[in-house]
């Protein structure tokens, strides 16, 4: 009850305030001039513009950065501790691979099999060429077979297949009578002269016994001539030998073989000789209209199978196209399972110094999520925090700047803008943009993120 009295009473002193307030403004407040009513007056002298700018800041490395993987997964290894110096390309951390390695063996894979159905592929063309070529040669013999009856024989292709028939007939004379003679045997001349051989030959052997077989046996002979010796003796045991079989074989007259070879070459006689007869009927009687006929469907035949193997020819330089299109499809999958491991390691952007490691062996991260901090720390700069646009546009690079660090207020720096942001960012209702501050070398112990107070000059 005591408090709905007091909110009671409030309202009642909030309306009598406005309402004696309208009535001043209505009834009491000067009129000025213009006959309006106004609660201040004009004044006629002007706001003087501040000849200086002054903007609070931060020391800022030279260069920082928020590190983040492109992909997610479990940290496996943190290769670094914060305040380790590090070079650019320096292994941070790195994220499980197993899946990541089994994507490149697989890729690898199917690269390895795309080159090799490359290669079967032009094998394929080379043997589709190969087919080509031998299509040619048949359509080119067709042809030529074709003219050659379609052409009247010549009086030199009479005259040569007569002579061709005439060499025929001889050639079966003499077979027959090659025939005759392997048939009728060896005269009784041969044999005599076959007899008489063989005399000399043993007549030959005994002298080489008598002389050369003391010698052979002999302990007083050198060697030489015991070697000597027993190669005399061995030539004239040979030359007995071959008297004596010569002997035997021209009493025994031919061989069931040597019957069988005398008969058969009459045969082979015989048929060269119809065949030289038959080519010369061939060219006196001319060509019949069902040779050529014939003769021309050869030619199709040919035709066809060219026309056939060249289609083939396409289709094979066609499948080269495609396998190698596979090539490069499967190389740019290699490429990006590559890419996708390498991706499983952070490394250091550039030299610097580790600000900060946001993770730990064991933890599961995600894509974009911080996990490192790198900066520069070889140097300082500064940035502003409350540069509001009225300032900003007074300003240029290469402006110099006092500079006074909170921690060392009796040391001030002179430093100069830099580099001057192109965007804004609201601050506190304000819209204000980030100049950067050069730093001349200076034996201060600053450390990222002191405060600062700047001034400098406005631009006229």
């Amino acid at each position: 009850m005591t408090t709905k009295r007091l909110l009671i009473s409030i309202g009642i002193v909030l309306t009598l305030s406005v309402l004696g307030y309208w009535g001043y403004l209505r009834f009491l407040a000067p009129v000025n001039g213009n006959g309006g009513n106004t609660a201040v007056s004009n004044t006629s002298a002007s706001q003087t513009t501040p000849t200086t700018i002054t903007a609070e800041g931060q020391i800022m490395p030279l260069a920082q950065a928020n590190l983040t993987l492109t992909s997610g997964g479990m940290v496996t290894t943190v290769a670094v501790s914060p305040g380790d110096s590090v070079e650019k390309g320096t292994t941070l951390l790195t994220l499980d691979t197993a899946e990541q390695e089994i994507a490149l063996q697989q890729a690898e894979a199917a690269l390895a099999q795309a080159v090799a159905n490359v290669q079967m592929a032009e094998a394929g063309v080379l043997a589709a060429e190969t087919a080509v070529t031998a299509a040619e040669v048949g359509v080119a013999s067709a042809e030529a077979n074709y003219a050659r009856l379609a052409a009247d024989p010549s009086a030199a292709q009479v005259v040569l297949n007569e002579a061709l028939v005439g060499a025929a007939e001889a050639n079966v004379n003499l077979a027959i009578g090659s025939q005759s003679v392997t048939l009728e045997g060896s005269s009784s001349a041969q044999i005599q002269a076959a007899e008489a051989a063989v005399a000399a030959a043993e007549a030959a052997y005994i002298a080489a016994r008598n002389t050369y077989e003391p010698v052979v046996q002999s302990d007083n002979a050198s060697a030489a001539d015991q070697e000597q010796a027993q190669l005399q003796l061995n030539a004239a045991v040979a030359n007995l030998q071959a008297a004596r079989a010569a002997l035997a074989e021209a009493q025994a007259g031919a061989t069931s073989a040597e019957q069988v070879a005398a008969a058969g070459g009459v045969q082979a006689a015989h048929n060269e000789q119809s065949a030289a007869e038959a080519e010369l009927a061939l060219l006196q009687a001319g060509t019949q209209a069902e040779q050529l006929a014939v003769a021309q469907a050869e030619i199709s035949v040919a035709q066809e199978r060219l026309a056939e193997v060249m289609v083939q020819v396409r289709q094979a330089e066609t499948a080269v196209t495609q396998a190698e299109a596979a090539v490069s499809e499967a190389q740019a999958q290699v490429d990006a399972a590559r890419l996708a491991l390498e991706n499983r390691a952070l490394l250091a952007p550039f030299n610097g110094t580790v600000a900060d490691i946001l993770v730990e062996v064991g933890e599961t991260v995600t894509a974009g999520q911080p996990v490192a901090i790198v900066a520069d720390l070889s140097g300082w700069q500064v940035e502003t925090t409350d540069l509001i646009e009225a300032d900003v546009v007074e300003i240029a690079r290469g402006d110099m700047a006092t500079v006074a660090v909170d921690a060392f207020a009796d040391e001030p720096l002179t430093g100069h803008v830099v580099e001057i942001a192109e965007l804004a960012a609201e601050v506190r209702g304000d819209q204000t943009y980030v100049v950067t501050l050069a730093l001349p070398e200076n034996d201060l112990p600053l450390r990222w993120g002191m405060s600062v107070f700047i001034t400098m000059e406005r631009n006229q």
